[in-house]
C-alpha cells in the first residue's frame, strides 16, 4: 500500500514551505494589482518600489505571528504564544482586535475594488470601513463622561446606577476650554450649583448633532416632530439640586446623551479607531430589542419620570420628557408599540403645552389600533399647533407627500401621516382647506403602501373631515364639539 503524504500533514508542509507560499502570494498580489492599474506600487520609496516594501511587510507580519489577529472569531488571544512580559488586558485586547478588524476591512475592500476594476477613493474606503467596524459593537470602548468639578454634587452624580458600560473621569480646571472631542470624552459636564450646569457632547464640524440642546424645543415641523435621531450637542440645566438631594435624573440624562453621541452619523474614522463605536451596532428599524443600550438608557429615564408627579414641574423633568418623547417615535427606539405608548402616556403631562407631544401620542395611539383615543389626542394637538403656527416656517406638504410616496409598512407610518395632516391644516386658512382636502384625498388613492388597506385610508379621510369640521366651527364661533349643529 502506497503511503502518500497528507495535504494537512507535515510531509506536505515540507514539500511546499510556508515561507515560499507567503512570499509568492504577496508577490502575486502585488503584480496582479500593478497590471490591473495600481501604478502607485511602482513608485520608489527609499530607493525601492512600494510593491517590494509591501511584500517585505507582509512577510514580516506573518513571521511575527500578527496575522493571527485577523481571525476575529477567536474569543481571546492564544495564551501559549503570548510572551510573559506582555499580559493583554481586556482594553488592550479590544484595541488590538479593533485595529486588526479595520486593517482587514481595508485590505478586503481594496482587493475587491481591484478585482472589479473599480476606482478607490478615500471617502468610499472610510465609509466601508466604518460600516464594517460598526457591526462589531463588542469592540467598543465604554462611555466616558468627564466631570469638571469635584465635590459632593459630582460625587452624587458619579454614584448614579448606570445601565450601560460607563467610566466617570475627573478633569482639570485648565481643560475647561477644550471640547469633548479633543479630550476624547463622550460628554463633559460642568456643574454649577448657583447657575445650573451644562453638558457638552463630542462633536466635530463635519459630524454635527441633530438637536442643539435637549432643554430647548426644536422649531415645530414634521421632521422635528418625528425625528430620525435625537443626539444632542449639549444639555443646559437651569438649576441643579443640592448634593444631599441629588436627583438621579441628572445622571441618567448624561448617560443617555453619551449613548446618543455614539450615533454612526456623529462618528469619524478616528473616533472608531479609538473605540468610540455605536453600542448597539447598525440601526435596524423595526427591531424589537429592549436590552439594547440605547433603549435601556432611555427607559431608565422613563422609569424615573413615571415614579414622579409633574406637579411641581422641575427643569430636569421637562428636559427628560422632551428627549424621551422624541426618542419613542424614532426608528431606533427598539421598543414595542405598546411599550412606547405606555411610556408616552405618562410622559405627555410633563410637556402638555407642546404640540409635538400630543402629535406623537396620537401617532402611537394610531399604531396601537386605538383610533378614538388617537383622534382625541389630535383634538388636543390642533389648537396648540395653530398657536405655534409661526414656527411652521417651511411648507409641510412636501414632507407628508414624501411620507406617502416613499413610506413603508411601518406601524407608525399611518400615525405620522395623520399628524402631518394636522400640521398642514394649521398652515392654511379655512377657505383653502376644502380644496386642499380634495387634493389630499386624490393623492391617498395612489399611495402604494395603502393598497389593500381600505380601513387605514378611510381613517385618514376621517382625520381630514375632523380637522375641517373643527376649523369650520372655529370660523363660525361655534364650539368644536358641537358638530351636530354644523352644516355640511
Amino acid at each position: 500500500m502506497l503511503n502518500h503524504p497528507s495535504r494537512s500533514g507535515s510531509a506536505y508542509a515540507r514539500l511546499l514551505p510556508s515561507t515560499a507560499v507567503v512570499l509568492c502570494s504577496a508577490a502575486a498580489l502585488v503584480l496582479t494589482s500593478y497590471f490591473l492599474g495600481a501604478s502607485w506600487l511602482a513608485k520608489p520609496l527609499l530607493g525601492l518600489p512600494l510593491g517590494l516594501w509591501f511584500v517585505a511587510a507582509t512577510y514580516t507580519v506573518w513571521r511575527r505571528g500578527w496575522l493571527n489577529l485577523l481571525d476575529l472569531t477567536l474569543p481571546a488571544m492564544p495564551r501559549v504564544t503570548t510572551p510573559r512580559t506582555f499580559k493583554p488586558m481586556p482594553l488592550q485586547l479590544r484595541t488590538l482586535r479593533r485595529l486588526a478588524h479595520i486593517a482587514r476591512a481595508a485590505l478586503l475592500d481594496i482587493a475587491r475594488s481591484l478585482w472589479h476594476l473599480e476606482p478607490i477613493t478615500a471617502e468610499s474606503l472610510k465609509s466601508r470601513i466604518a460600516r464594517s467596524i460598526d457591526a462589531r459593537p463588542e469592540l467598543a470602548e465604554p462611555l466616558t463622561i468627564a466631570l469638571q468639578a469635584n465635590g459632593p454634587l459630582t460625587q452624587a452624580i458619579r454614584d448614579h446606577e448606570s445601565v450601560v458600560p460607563l467610566k466617570w473621569v475627573p478633569t482639570a480646571p485648565e481643560d475647561s476650554g477644550r471640547s469633548a472631542a479633543s479630550q476624547r470624552h463622550d460628554v463633559i459636564f460642568t456643574p454649577d450649583p448657583a447657575q445650573g450646569g451644562r453638558a457638552i457632547t463630542a462633536e466635530t464640524p463635519d459630524h454635527s448633532a441633530t438637536w442643539f440642546d435637549w432643554s430647548r424645543p426644536r422649531p415645530l415641523a414634521y421632521p422635528s416632530v418625528f425625528p430620525h435621531q435625537i443626539d444632542p450637542a449639549c444639555i443646559s440645566f437651569a438649576s441643579l439640586p443640592d448634593s444631599d438631594q441629588h436627583d438621579p435624573l441628572i445622571g441618567a440624562l448624561l448617560v443617555a446623551a453619551a449613548v446618543q453621541s455614539r450615533s454612526p452619523m456623529r462618528l469619524t474614522l478616528a473616533d472608531r479607531i479609538r473605540g468610540r463605536l455605536p453600542l448597539d451596532g447598525h440601526d435596524q428599524p423595526g427591531l424589537i430589542d429592549p436590552g439594547a443600550y440605547t433603549a435601556r438608557s432611555m427607559t431608565r429615564i422613563a422609569d424615573l419620570l413615571i415614579a414622579r408627579n409633574p406637579d411641581p414641574l422641575e427643569p430636569a423633568q421637562r428636559i427628560a420628557a422632551s428627549a424621551l418623547g422624541a426618542f419613542l417615535v424614532t426608528p431606533a427606539a427598539r421598543l414595542s408599540i405598546g411599550a412606547r405608548r405606555a411610556i408616552m402616556e405618562r410622559v405627555c403631562p410633563y410637556i402638555a403645552d407642546r404640540p409635538e407631544a400630543w402629535l406623537r401620542l396620537a401617532a402611537l395611539r394610531f399604531a396601537d389600533m386605538d383610533d378614538p383615543a388617537a383622534l382625541e389626542a389630535l383634538h388636543h394637538a390642533d389648537p396648540l399647533v395653530r398657536a405655534h403656527a409661526e414656527e411652521l416656517v417651511l411648507d409641510q406638504i412636501p414632507f407628508v407627500q414624501s411620507e406617502l410616496d416613499h413610506g413603508s409598512y411601518d406601524p407608525l407610518a399611518l400615525g405620522r401621516v395623520a399628524a402631518g395632516l394636522c400640521l398642514i391644516a394649521a398652515q392654511h386658512e379655512y377657505s383653502r382647506l376644502t380644496f386642499l382636502k380634495d387634493d389630499l384625498v386624490e393623492d391617498l388613492s395612489y399611495v402604494g403602501w395603502l393598497v389593500g388597506r381600505d380601513p387605514d385610508t378611510a381613517l385618514l379621510h376621517r382625520v381630514l373631515d375632523e380637522l375641517l369640521r373643527v376649523r369650520r366651527a372655529d370660523s363660525r364661533g361655534l364650539p368644536a364639539s358641537d358638530h351636530d349643529s354644523i352644516a355640511a
